[in-house]
């Protein structure tokens, strides 16, 4: 059984000590506080969570708290001291102590798929850390254009006007990301990103 799958059965947050295995790097609380560094950023609330996080307002905003939605709700329960942020307000670092800068094969593999379909659908304008050849970050996403970019902008308007459709259910149950179609998109998004 490996480490994540000992980890994904005990539940989210717990520590296990297991002989031979070291015990998984904890992020410092007081460290995760989402404090903002700068009077640009402006604190907001993850949807299905009590976590607020400082961010760019705006496109990025919206962008970086889909990720995080996403990831509550298909991937894991995100609690207090789970999110970074860096002064910039566009970079997220999810429990960088479980997913620690170089380290790889932090995901299981329906996790990848998730993460894979998140950057998907956000049409490669946002970067997932674990494809970096130089220092691969499993817990990072980050908006891969410039803020003000008028794809940002759409694909935020596109995503706050999925959100508001009637009925749907918001985060938990709107995706598809195992579908085949979903599989091959967020695969070619993956090789583009990487050529």
């Amino acid at each position: 059984m490996r480490r994540r799958t000992l980890l994904a059965s005990a539940g989210a947050g717990a520590v296990l000590a297991v002989p031979g295995l070291p015990a998984p790097a904890q992020a410092d609380p007081a460290q995760a506080a989402p404090a903002a560094t700068s009077p640009a950023l402006r604190t907001f609330a993850v949807q299905g969570t009590d976590i607020s996080v400082a961010l760019l307002p705006g496109p990025a905003a919206t962008v970086l708290l889909y990720a995080a939605r996403r990831f509550h709700y298909e991937i894991d329960a995100l609690h207090p001291g789970d999110l970074l942020t860096g002064a910039s307000g566009i970079v997220l670092d999810i429990r960088p102590g479980w997913y620690p800068a170089g380290a790889r094969d932090g995901l299981l593999p329906y996790q990848l798929i998730v993460v894979r379909d998140i950057v998907a659908q956000c049409d490669g304008l946002l970067r997932w850390g674990g494809d970096s050849a130089r220092e691969p970050r499993e817990g990072r996403f980050e908006i891969a254009v410039p803020p003000a970019d008028r794809r940002l902008r759409a694909l935020a308007k596109r995503l706050d006007a999925d959100a508001e459709i009637p009925g749907r259910r918001v985060g938990a149950g709107t995706a598809l990301p195992f579908t085949p179609d979903r599989v091959r998109r967020a695969e070619s998004i993956r090789r583009g990103a990487a050529g």
